[in-house]
């Protein structure tokens, strides 16, 4: 137990300098499959039977969607893909960023989530466009639905900051339906653990400001952080521990973004920091030297190394679980 425990934190920085070796060129939701064979049977909760796929932001990956469809259906559940899912924009084999008007997007969520069959939403991909999506969606004449769960990670961000400061939903920062092929193997019964409620493995956390905390969790990418700090609907992080993973830019890039959550108080209040995988745009020594140099500006615990991000070692973080970390050591206790 205790050698698995190292695996999944310390050995995750390890893993994390290599990957961030790759091809800066490439789509960083993209993570190629180690493993032939994976099954994700009952992965989340036992109610959900129906699941809904949208997209909210870009558009995705037609290979890597029709892998990650074809394993939830495996898995045994009902898979209703929305109309404008693969709605394919102009110009999107020179951008892979683009996505189709934002009207249709909106659309096939507002659809998603009145449809009752619906257990569980998880996004195709994410990329850029959520921030437009959620501030076109009528809040006001959706039901808020609390045991509906929404999964997704990356650009994904703004939709779960939107739904746990308005109070809907059940937001989970998880797996999209392209990055489950992906996803190691090892990681599959933790996330399934996470989904379902149960306590998780203990993980080994690199302690940059040590220090005790618990406290509720929220989870996401740093640049959309500092964008939804900036937004009428700006997360609460008081007596959260909070979770963050950067992927793209540069450890200066990142560390601006930092400061622009400082100024705008996202820290204030909170339990501790959990900086979680920093990939590609710098390399691992430079994003170490520039969050332990972070971290001396909060007066919180700061954490480093528990695997949740752009990367095969990919954990689900669901707002609704408590963490704990003492001794350096991160536990998710049953619910």
């Amino acid at each position: 137990m205790f050698k698995f425990l190292l695996s999944l934190g310390i050995a995750a920085l390890a893993a994390v300098q290599a990957f961030s070796a790759q091809d800066n060129n490439s789509d960083p939701e993209i993570i190629k499959p180690r493993q032939k064979k994976r099954d994700i049977t009952g992965i989340f909760p036992a109610h959900v039977k129906t699941i809904a796929v949208i997209t909210p932001a870009s558009y995705p990956n037609p290979k890597t969607l029709k892998s990650g469809i074809a394993l939830l259906k495996k898995a045994g559940y009902k898979v209703k893909v929305y109309p404008h899912v693969m709605m394919r924009p102009d110009g999107v084999e020179k951008n892979r960023y683009l996505a189709c008007p934002v009207e249709f997007r909106v659309k096939d969520f507002e659809a998603a989530w009145r449809d009752t069959e619906n257990d569980l939403l998880i996004c195709g991909r994410g990329g850029i466009g959520t921030a437009d999506l959620v501030d076109k969606v009528n809040w006001a004449a959706l039901p808020k639905r609390p045991e509906l769960y929404l999964t997704g990670y990356s650009d994904v961000t703004m939709l779960l900051c939107a739904m746990s400061a308005k109070g809907y939903g059940h937001p989970v920062a998880g797996p999209n339906v392209s990055s489950l092929p992906g996803i190691d193997t090892e990681m599959i019964p933790e996330i399934k653990k996470m989904f379902r409620g149960e306590p998780l493995t203990p993980v080994k956390l690199k302690a940059l400001v040590p220090g005790d905390c618990s406290g509720k969790v929220v989870a996401g990418l740093l640049a959309r952080f500092a964008l939804a700090s900036t937004k009428n609907y700006g997360l609460q992080t008081k007596g959260k521990i909070i979770f963050i993973e950067s992927v793209a830019v540069t450890a200066e890039t990142a560390r601006k973004q930092l400061d622009t959550l400082l100024q705008n108080k996202f820290f204030d209040g909170a339990a501790g920091v959990v900086f979680c995988h920093f990939l590609r745009g710098s390399t691992q020594k430079e994003f170490d030297l520039m969050l332990n140099e972070f971290s001396k500006s909060l007066k919180i615990p700061v954490y480093q190394g528990y695997p949740f991000g752009h990367h095969a070692r990919h954990m689900a973080i669901d707002f609704n679980r408590h963490a704990v970390i003492k001794n350096n050591i991160i536990t998710f206790p049953a619910l």
